[in-house]
């Protein structure tokens, strides 16, 4: 009898506790809630912290809600990692630097990658929760989804000739894509200076390098501008 008692209070538990609905300024919550705060003069406050503090959580479950202080606006975890969801724009992140004459800043070693001279200095626009600059044309992704990248970089004083070329852009260390490529011909000193844009894929944690190349027989040129711009599609 004592058992049969005990099974029937755990199944009254249990139900209790499958059914059971909160309420918090309301006695009589909707059936379809599992939780209702009702007020007119007080406010639901989801917790606060930095991007930072907010990319350091451990993993966060789907659907998570926090407010990032650092942008202003709520963020919910996603399979996609955490998403703005009151952004009305499409995160971007832009580097850019002008270089004065006598520089020598291009590295020109024969078939050569060099890292894009720009670092978190020179950040001119960006949306911190998505990209961190950590290193020489070096950018970490916070947000899984389709990326556009822009790069660009001219030269104050390429020499006659003809020389190789290229912008290429790297995902955690492999080549991925060309944005521009090809061959300077020049019959004179010259200034030049070349661009393109590239879409890929991106996870959370990856990192996007921007690399170029400027066949110069080793001799180093001077750079006129450098240019790095990202913006995620979705």
């Amino acid at each position: 009898m004592i058992k049969k008692i005990i099974a029937t209070v755990l199944t009254f538990s249990c139900s209790f506790i499958i059914n059971a609905q909160v309420g918090i300024g309301t006695t009589s919550p909707n059936p379809s809630s599992l939780l209702e705060l009702n007020s007119t003069t007080q406010t639901f406050v989801p917790p606060r912290m930095s991007n930072t503090q907010m990319q350091a959580i451990s993993n966060p479950l789907i659907g998570s809600v926090i407010y990032n202080t650092s942008d202003d606006a709520l963020y919910m975890r996603t399979n996609l990692g955490w998403e703005n969801i009151s952004r009305t724009s499409n995160p971007t992140i832009s580097l850019n630097k002008n270089f004065p004459g006598s520089d020598t800043v291009v590295a020109t070693q024969t078939n050569t990658y060099a890292n894009f001279p720009l670092n978190s200095t020179d950040v001119i626009a960006n949306t911190s929760s998505v990209y961190s600059v950590t290193g020489n044309g070096q950018i970490t992704i916070s947000e899984s989804g389709t990326y556009l990248m822009n790069a660009a970089f001219s030269v104050e004083n390429v020499p006659s000739g003809t020389r190789k070329f290229v912008i290429g852009i790297y995902k955690n260390g492999t080549l991925v894509g060309y944005p521009t490529r090809g061959t300077i011909v020049l019959s004179a000193v010259d200034t030049w200076g070349s661009s393109g844009t590239l879409v890929e894929n991106f996870s959370v944690g990856d990192v996007i390098a921007f690399k170029y190349v400027l066949n110069n027989d080793g001799t180093p040129l001077d750079a006129l501008n450098f240019n790095i711009g990202i913006t995620k599609l979705k």
